[in-house]
């Protein structure tokens, strides 16, 4: 599994406002204002809750969310100018899936991400995660095909196509996501596979009702057919200055423990709270970026 940058919340101490931002190194920042929200479960809140930080950090997390979307992909890999192949053989698709995170912002299941985790753009970093995937079919078809001297292995078809010289070219399915609700929201999740957790802490985006690409602000409003749910309000980018420290809420993927494909659902919903310090903000081409 491979998984995309992580959006996340930010609160910013000079301010004492959050922040929302849509990446980790690039970020375009909206400040935001926290709203009031129902849980399933009551949480402990973690720390000093006197401290305005901590406080915000714990009103905000059950509004945080992971989504996982899953890009379908086929592989045509070309041998020599005669001779090719479309993997899987057997027809189908191989399932990338990729990770992000998201905000409500609205009690009626709408929420803020960037567009690249529910479009994720089909460049040469996705054919690699796709060649990557499909090497070992490939490395089986070149030894039965063509029986060399020395059978190939996964990495030896790998490199072959990374570096042209197996030629190759991709073909992918329209992407679908599907959100799940955060352990600060659920309370305890009784599940030991990501496909056993309960149908009222998941559901499959429905719609994307505004979108700006990831060249541009990489932005994107999405839905899913909920309600009731924890929300934040958009505010003003403005209030955030160099130097400023912010606390991100969010899901980065090296934070996840054991198999990325059989992820633990407790763990895997359980967000990450972190600290950065603003280190330039600039504009280019009319949009605000925030650099940490």
């Amino acid at each position: 599994m491979r998984n995309t940058f992580f959006m996340a919340l930010f609160y910013s101490v000079k301010r004492k406002k959050l922040v929302l931002s849509l990446s980790i190194v690039l970020l375009s920042i909206f400040s935001i204002l926290l709203a009031p929200g129902r849980a399933l479960a009551e949480t402990t809140p973690g720390g000093d809750v006197s401290n305005p930080v901590i406080r915000a950090v714990d009103i905000a997390k059950p509004a945080v969310v992971r989504i996982i979307t899953t890009l379908g992909g086929r592989l045509t890999v070309h041998f020599t100018d005669q001779q090719s192949a479309t993997f899987p053989l057997s027809g189908g698709n191989y399932n990338l899936k990729l990770s992000g995170s998201g905000t409500f912002i609205s009690s009626h299941g709408d929420i803020l991400t960037a567009d690249h985790v529910i479009q994720p753009p089909r460049d040469k970093s996705m054919d690699d995660v796709l060649e990557m995937t499909a090497a070992k079919d490939v490395a089986d078809y070149v030894n039965q095909t063509f029986h060399p001297t020395t059978p190939y292995t996964d990495q030896d078809t790998y490199a072959n196509m990374h570096y042209g010289i197996f030629r190759s070219t991709s073909s992918y399915k329209k992407p679908t996501s599907e959100v799940y609700l955060s352990k600060d929201y659920a309370g305890v999740i009784n599940a030991t596979k990501l496909s056993e957790v309960s149908q009222n802490l998941h559901a499959s985006v429905d719609q994307i009702k505004k979108e700006s690409a990831v060249d541009e602000k990489d932005v994107a409003i999405i839905h899913i057919n909920m309600d009731d749910t924890p929300s934040v309000h958009l505010g003003d980018s403005s209030n955030v200055s160099q130097q400023d420290e912010l606390t991100i809420i969010g899901f980065p993927g090296n934070g996840d423990l054991g198999d990325p494909q059989t992820p633990d659902p407790t763990s895997f919903l359980t967000s990450s709270v972190n600290k950065i310090y603003v280190s330039s903000i600039k504009t280019s081409g009319g949009v605000v970026r925030l650099f940490r």
